[in-house]
């Protein structure tokens, strides 16, 4: 009496890959979290103060963001991009053990097809973006703001009106606010790539299941 085959594959996450999808997805989750609060929290609160005071507290906002934010960018890109590499081979190479002769068929594709795969790649490319993102369109302005600090070094941080033969566009208060805009828009990146890591990560299968394959005599069909 033939026996039929186990039609489940039960998926065992190496080690590298469970410590890489947390590295992952906190890393996403505060790189998300810190541009936004930087924006929505801390440049509100420092508005409050004089131009010396405030050009002062924006420069320790960017010292400190500086600091951690372009290899944080990198670093969970490539976390992320990996992720997305492993998933597509080690598919692959599910399918050849359990379907060889299936391992050259359609099969092969399907991993590149999977939201999984798709949302990494995504995660990936958007948290890399915000490299280009912040060249081209803050530090013009980060510059500018330095040149401001340098400028307001020797004012009185109580002074209000340091600047009040400055046309309104050039004051610190509107660099700063610009500022927060557009790093605004950075966090927004960031957020969009760490709910796609996270909605990845969610919609992995690890369990995949098989229709029976074989035919059966009239005697194995009775048990």
């Amino acid at each position: 009496m033939s026996r039929q085959p186990n039609l489940f594959y039960h998926e065992t996450v190496p080690v590298a890959a469970r410590v890489a999808t947390a590295v992952g997805l906190t890393m996403a989750g505060f790189i998300a979290g810190q541009s936004a609060c930087t924006s929505y929290q801390a440049i509100p609160a420092i508005m409050e103060a004089p131009a010396p005071l405030l050009a002062r507290q924006w420069k320790k906002l960017y010292d400190i963001g500086f600091r951690i934010g372009p290899t944080a960018y990198i670093g969970n890109s490539v976390i992320i991009g990996w992720l997305a590499s492993r998933g597509k081979y080690a598919a692959a190479k599910q399918w050849q053990l359990i379907l060889p002769d299936m391992a050259n068929g359609s099969h092969d594709a399907e991993p590149i097809s999977s939201s999984a795969f798709k949302l990494y790649v995504t995660t990936a490319l958007l948290m890399a973006s915000a490299i280009p993102y912040s060249i081209i369109f803050i530090k013009p302005l980060n510059e500018k703001l330095k040149q401001r600090v340098t400028s307001l070094t020797h004012a009185s941080l109580t002074d209000a009106g340091v600047e009040s033969g400055m046309s309104k566009e050039e004051t610190t208060h509107a660099l700063v606010d610009k500022w927060a805009t557009l790093n605004f828009g950075r966090a927004v990146i960031s957020t969009t790539g760490a709910l796609c890591a996270i909605y990845a990560a969610l919609s992995k299968i690890d369990v995949r299941e098989f229709s029976a394959i074989g035919l059966g005599s009239g005697a194995n069909r009775l048990g």
